[in-house]
């Protein structure tokens, strides 16, 4: 309305200015814009077109054929300096750009100066984009550093519009009829209209989408992996709690994959309940404040995996108690917390905001780092303690080889670090390499180690874990004496030292790195992983 206003009260004074024999033209500059206002009759016009403004990148191009009028003409050219800043956030639907309505959600913004110029009476030009005489409008862009970085991003493609405000319906509206772009690129922009009115490039950022072949694809890996993850985990817990009066895994490391298996279980229950909600209601946006939590919390655990591991392998610190409340609260506490605090501080419309897409943070407005900063943090940290870890695995590896000749020590290195690399959560920088369709090698990686993450849990906490294997023939022992009703039997008690091979007697190591049974070599014990 303000444009509007402005270009009405130009055109008055212009028409108002005193008819000459030669050409009139009043031009100036202010913080606001670049101006001019003129009356000329067209035989004065020698040159080839009319130009506004006289010098710079950006200007609009009458050709002086368009002008067949006899009688005086009048031509108010304004080029607004700043007024695009005030067209940062335009919703497509509310424009009429076809092209621009068809990315529903994507939102427009103007990417270079505003410039309008009115000529009355009317320059008569063609109605066919493809015939002549036609206005040429040249605009520079200027763009933001975000836009830039949005433009360059090759998982987004970028359309430009020529557009202009329309005022046919009372009220300015962005719309490209009557107006085509003919050339340019990121820096400018060249467009040929058939008419005159307020002009301005606009950008709408859309991202790349994957082909149905391959959103089907990805999908089935996601579907298949998280019911195999969930199956396992289910698994795993049920194992953890059967055995869960054996000695050995009653400690402190069963305890932290227990509550790990548990948010990533909840996790992934969550993610394939959301699949079926539509994006915007009430139970998708429930669905996503529980799977920011369940997954932050999952994440936590992992770097508590982290910690755990570095107190056994390399440095112990604190007691058994101490460090037993210290996890409880990275794993758990933190979250709840932060969750009630989010709460108190308005986090239900927050959420309402960054949830906007398949129930999960929104990518566009940068909410998605509310989850990615926390999640690189602990990935961060996990590699530094696994390449703590594999070193000192590594040193004693090549002393056991140097000794004794075992080449079967460095094997056990590679093993420990194929065991640590999906439960520290390393698995999921190829998350952060599959940002786009050109990494899709990435995108299948992310999505079948992600998926599978409670089947290597399973197959590592369980299925290859010595102490778990052994605890189960234990329990499942006590289970055949119990039910032949063989009481008179003198069954010994579990215990992990004779399990292990260490005599009565002795002090553990931190690492089993004898295995007494044998002359042979050093052997590395896993089960601390």
């Amino acid at each position: 309305s303000l444009i509007q206003t402005i270009d009405s009260v130009m055109v008055h004074v212009t028409c108002n200015l005193e008819e000459n024999p030669l050409s009139l033209t009043v031009e100036g500059t202010s913080s606001i814009a670049d101006y001019t206002l003129a009356k000329m009759h067209p035989k004065t016009l020698n040159l080839s077109h009319y130009r506004f403004p006289s010098r710079g990148q950006s200007y609009i191009s009458i050709p002086s054929e368009a002008f067949q009028e006899r009688a005086w003409i009048t031509i108010v050219g304004m080029f607004y300096h700043n007024m695009h800043y005030f067209f940062h956030s335009i919703n497509p639907m509310d424009t009429k750009i076809a092209e621009a309505a068809a990315y529903k959600g994507y939102m427009i913004s103007a990417t270079s100066y505003l410039i309008s110029i009115k000529v009355d009476p009317p320059p008569k030009l063609s109605h066919n984009l493809s015939g002549s005489p036609l206005i040429t409008i040249q605009l520079t862009h200027t763009l933001t550093p975000r836009q830039y970085s949005l433009a360059l991003n090759k998982s987004n493609r970028v359309h430009l519009y020529c557009a202009f405000l329309d005022y046919s319906n009372g009220t300015g509206v962005w719309s490209n009829e009557g107006c085509v772009r003919e050339s340019g690129d990121l820096n400018y922009s060249v467009c040929l209209c058939n008419h005159l009115t307020n002009f301005a490039i606009l950008m709408q950022v859309v991202p790349l989408k994957l082909t149905r072949e391959h959103q089907v694809a990805l999908s089935s890996i996601t579907y298949i992996g998280c019911a195999l993850s969930i199956f396992c985990l289910t698994i795993t817990l049920v194992t953890f709690a059967v055995l869960s009066s054996v000695s050995t895994i009653r400690n402190q490391r069963y305890h932290i994959h227990a509550n790990l298996s548990f948010a990533v279980l909840v996790a992934q229950i969550l993610l394939v309940t959301s699949f079926q909600f539509s994006p915007g209601t009430v139970p998708c946006k429930i669905l996503a404040i529980l799977l920011h939590f369940f997954f932050l919390s999952a994440f936590a655990w992992m770097l508590v995996e982290g910690f755990h591991l570095y107190s056994m392998v390399i440095k112990v610190f604190g007691s058994e108690e101490s460090k037993h409340l210290y996890y409880y609260g990275i794993g758990w506490g933190k979250h709840l917390f932060a969750a009630c605090l989010q709460s108190l501080h308005g986090g239900t419309r927050l959420y309402s905001e960054a949830y906007v897409k398949d129930c999960w943070l929104s990518l566009e407005n940068g909410a998605i780092w509310a989850f990615v900063a926390p999640a690189l943090f602990v990935i961060l940290v996990n590699i530094g303690i696994l390449i703590a870890v594999t070193r000192v695995i590594s040193r004693i590896s090549a002393d056991n080889y140097k000794v004794h000749g075992d080449a079967n020590a460095f094997k056990l290195t590679a093993k420990a670090v194929a065991v640590l690399l999906p439960i520290l959560g390393s698995s999921w920088i190829f998350g952060i390499l599959a940002v786009n369709a050109h990494t899709l090698i990435f995108q299948y990686m992310f999505a079948i180690f992600n998926s599978l993450q409670g089947f290597f849990m399973f197959l590592f906490h369980c299925l290859l874990n010595s102490e778990v294997r052994a605890a189960f023939k234990h329990k499942t022992k006590v289970w055949s004496l119990t039910s032949s009703s063989t009481r008179n039997i003198n069954v010994k008690p579990f215990n992990s030292d004779i399990m292990s091979g260490n005599r009565a007697g002795t002090t553990p190591t931190k690492l089993n790195t004898w295995d007494k049974s044998t002359n042979s070599a050093n052997r590395i014990d896993l089960s601390a992983v």
